[in-house]
């Protein structure tokens, strides 16, 4: 079943900022960017803003603190206080335009030092050396290729199977077999280089849907999926996907790939 996507993907940046504060993830001006938080959520123009809201609802449920940041704080060399930096679903030619060669640099640089990157959806994509006809981020050899249209025609979205290919990873032990969840233009990773584990693919098409690796010192989790997004619950603080029905949640997960971020697991 595919659904249209009901003008969810940008909201006026007050009304935003508003709707944190009512919401029950703690207001991000409450997190300053001067002193060690555990993840920088990238939130632009570019960006879509349930994900971003979705995405600062689990990682405060898990007790992560969270800084929301933009290509304003990047290019001022403010990830430094970060451990990992994550990129939610969004637009992705127009996340790479945004960050250009100088942002797509200091984010390249600031994992390579030894932190992490995690991207969910069209934010996953950009980590590849050459996001479509976009350069990409350059964190692994590989393609990311997108959309699938064979689940969803962009702008629409649609629930998704994907299988569990790695159980003993330490992002995905003790997960089921199989998840459905939200896909909403994100990609499949193919052509990969060595060194990358992958963790599930996408059922329909049999590519890798999420995976997990390591750019010098710092590790990466990319899903092409959207995890942060519950469907028909109201955890997440917004309404993208409640005309869906999915009794999974993929919320430990992106738990665990902080985790494996921080080099803890």
């Amino acid at each position: 079943m595919r659904n249209k996507v009901y003008n969810a993907g940008r909201i006026a940046p007050v009304w935003f900022c508003l709707f944190l504060l009512l919401s029950g993830c703690e207001d991000p001006s409450s997190v300053s960017l001067d002193h060690v938080a555990d993840v920088a959520l990238y939130s632009d123009v570019d960006s879509l803003d349930a994900s971003v809201i979705a995405a600062k609802c689990a990682l405060e449920f898990y007790g992560y603190s969270v800084g929301i940041i933009s290509i304003v704080e990047i290019l001022d060399d403010q990830l430094d206080g970060f451990n990992v930096i994550l990129f939610p679903g969004g637009d992705t030619r127009e996340i790479i335009s945004t960050l250009g060669p100088v942002g797509r640099m200091k984010v390249k640089s600031f994992v390579a030092s030894g932190r992490g990157f995690i991207g969910f959806g069209g934010g996953s994509a950009i980590a590849d050396s050459n996001s479509g006809i976009w350069p990409g981020i350059g964190l692994f050899n590989g393609i990311a290729d997108y959309p699938l249209n064979v689940i969803a025609v962009p702008p629409d979205y649609a629930m998704t199977t994907i299988q569990l290919v790695d159980p003993f990873h330490s992002i995905t032990r003790d997960n089921p077999s199989h998840y459905q969840t939200l896909y909403f233009g994100g990609p499949q990773f193919v052509n990969l280089g060595p060194g990358i584990d992958v963790l599930f693919n996408y059922v329909v098409t049999g590519n890798p849907a999420a995976i997990a690796f390591e750019y010098q010192r710092g590790r990466i989790f990319l899903a092409g999926f959207q995890p942060e997004i519950e469907e028909d619950a109201d955890r997440d603080s917004t309404d993208f996907g409640q005309d869906l029905s999915d009794a999974d949640s993929e919320w430990e997960m992106i738990k665990r790939a902080v985790e494996f971020c921080r080099w803890e697991i």
